[in-house]
């Protein structure tokens, strides 16, 4: 029994004297193991190449018919009244360079060429004509070529698809070709072109087919100023009165296209700077201690 109580008492003299050490080799418990932190998505940015293909539904307006107040002859130019008016469509193509400065807002400058439009127009009058009113019919083409300063405001992305809106300021060139009047008698007048303020809106979803490809589908409204032909010579001269034609051109623009992001169109979500990488793939953040 002595025996027993001796190492009982030794024993429990030596845990009073290495626990203490024991403990203080223990390591405290580690730390939660962190996710890899995910950086916002960077904007885009760069510069891009666009080329679109269209139809355009021209409108013409203001229609005027300018005689010359008196002739050769002395006589004075007749009142006239407008018969009927039209003026066909176009179709268009156009290329342009443009930038991206975010994922909000982007801005280029196109050229484009519009087809030409048939150009027709009838007038009505009764000086000197023998029935009771006259009729002359006026034939011409009208072609177009636009110089465009344009800004877009992309409004978001969802499922690929981007609506926007813009708008644009520039320069139209209108050339108006084989302008002739057929009626009592025979006119002709000489090629005229006119360049002119023209401005417009636009509306459209693009599409992202690839991180630098998309396709652009759109409506725009452009006003490009007035139309002028030069005096309409007369089968006779003598009895002319040099009439110009002239109308303000407009039109509702359909148009298909697409625009290609030179260089990194720019990157998705991105692991932090502070986030570790083991090998190829990051890890966990591991806490010396």
């Amino acid at each position: 029994m002595g025996k027993y109580t001796a190492l009982s008492l030794a024993g429990m003299l030596s845990a009073a004297a290495f626990g203490p050490a024991l403990a203080a080799d223990l390591l405290p418990p580690p730390p939660p193991v962190e996710a890899p932190v995910l950086a916002p998505a960077a904007d885009m940015s760069g510069w891009y190449l666009r080329g679109d293909v269209g139809v355009g539904i021209n409108q013409m307006s203001s229609l005027r018919s300018t005689l010359q107040p008196t002739n050769a002859l002395g006589g004075t130019a007749p009142p006239i009244s407008t018969a009927y008016s039209d003026l066909g469509d176009s179709a268009l193509i156009g290329i342009g360079v443009g930038y991206q400065f975010n994922n909000w807002f982007r801005a280029d400058m196109t050229a484009e060429y519009r087809s030409s439009a048939a150009y027709r127009k009838g007038v009505t009058y009764t000086a000197f004509c023998a029935a009771p009113f006259c009729l002359d019919n006026y034939t011409a083409n009208v072609s177009s070529a636009a110089f465009m300063l344009n800004g877009y405001v992309d409004l978001g992305t969802w499922a690929g698809v981007t609506p926007y809106v813009g708008a644009g300021v520039g320069m139209a060139n209108h050339r108006m070709k084989n302008l002739t009047d057929v009626g009592a008698g025979f006119g002709f007048a000489a090629d005229s072109t006119k360049t002119n303020f023209a401005w417009a809106l636009m509306a459209g979803l693009g599409y992202n087919v690839t991180s630098n490809l998309k396709i652009d589908m759109g409506y725009r409204y452009i006003n490009m100023g007035s139309v002028s032909s030069n005096p309409i010579v007369c089968e006779l001269v003598t009895s002319c009165f040099f009439e110009v034609q002239s109308y303000k051109h407009a039109a509702h623009d359909l148009r298909l296209g697409v625009r290609y992001m030179l260089g990194d169109a720019g990157a998705g979500p991105m692991l932090a700077p502070s986030a570790p990488i083991f090998g190829a793939r990051p890890g966990p953040l591991v806490r010396k201690y």
